[in-house]
């Protein structure tokens, strides 16, 4: 029996040794192709397409887009607060300069980002919106190489191509090419975010803490929406708690996941990536929302999202 025993025991060690080797082989192979900004930014687009699904479903709920943009900023502000406090040292690397970045960048994320994605999503789909704000890769190819002197490659010219007929075939519509209103807002927020989040915010990133420059962004933003919400007597009622609690939740944890992104790759490889998000929000939306799509938008969609594998498999 103990000869019979060991005899075997070998043969058993050299196969766990094979598994272990195999796992090893495994955990090399994902850490080539997968990086952890890979990782980070995947994340980032479910939150975001969570994010847009539920903002979408509180409009067809009969919500005031505007009162809503309104309640979630006062429900993030706090923490954001908070955030600055907790990383109250980085205010000695904030010089004027910075300081007016800032200024521009709250801007941005308030008028040009947050209101123009609710404006749009309160006026077409969240599956069509997910799909046609991934141009905003487009917008981010040319300003990462004017304001990043990122090289704009034949790989990213392939990449631009493949978005730009995916947004052409999204958006025909009884064999003609139609922008709704909401994809002008669409169109205006995907600049807006190449700009004043890919590159500004980016460039913030490179010389501060990730969640102070989130914080900082939030807390700039809020005093231009006010003020815009104020031109506009914005009703105060809002009929959805719960929901909006929610969406405010999804918006902090997408934005500082987003700026640990940031920290890891180019803007680019980030926006690459973040094309994604249509993937998820299609999936989401055929649940929740109960959103349906033409073959010919789903190839222009599937376009998009080849764009994002492309990224990772070039090494953007």
């Amino acid at each position: 029996m103990i000869c019979n025993y060991f005899s075997i025991a070998p043969s058993s060690l050299s196969v766990n040794f094979d598994n272990i080797g195999l796992s090893y082989y495994t955990i090399l192979m994902l850490k080539k192709y997968f990086r952890k900004a890979f990782a980070l930014s995947i994340l980032s687009a479910f939150l975001w397409a969570c994010q847009i699904v539920v903002f979408r479903f509180q409009i067809t709920l009969g919500d005031n887009p505007y009162t809503l943009t309104l309640w979630s900023m006062a429900i993030e502000l706090p923490f954001w607060l908070w955030i600055l406090y907790k990383k109250r040292a980085e205010f000695e690397k904030v010089t004027p300069h910075t300081m007016g970045i800032f200024a521009v960048i709250g801007f941005g994320t308030a008028i040009a980002i947050s209101l123009m994605e609710n404006l749009a999503l309160a006026n077409t789909t969240a599956t069509n919106f997910a799909f046609l704000i991934r141009t905003v890769v487009l917008f981010t190819i040319l300003f990462s190489a004017i304001f990043f002197k990122e090289p704009i490659t034949r790989k990213k010219i392939i990449m631009t191509v493949t978005i730009l007929i995916g947004a052409y075939l999204l958006n025909i519509q009884n064999g003609s090419f139609t922008l709704k209103l909401g994809d002008i807002f669409t169109l205006i927020e995907a600049a807006s975010i190449a700009f004043f989040t890919n590159i500004l915010i980016k460039k913030m990133i490179i010389k501060l803490n990730a969640d102070f420059v989130a914080g900082a962004q939030n807390i700039a933003g809020a005093f231009f929406l006010i003020g815009v919400l104020i031109v506009r007597k914005v009703p105060l009622f809002l009929h959805h708690i719960p929901l909006l609690i929610f969406y405010s939740f999804l918006g902090i944890v997408f934005v500082r996941i987003r700026n640990r992104a940031f920290q890891h790759a180019t803007s680019t490889f980030v926006t690459m990536i973040m094309s994604f998000t249509p993937i998820f929000t299609l999936i989401i939306s055929f649940f929740i929302l109960g959103e349906r799509i033409t073959m010919i938008q789903l190839l222009g969609g599937f376009f998009i999202v080849l764009t994002g594998f492309m990224a990772e498999i070039f090494k953007i």
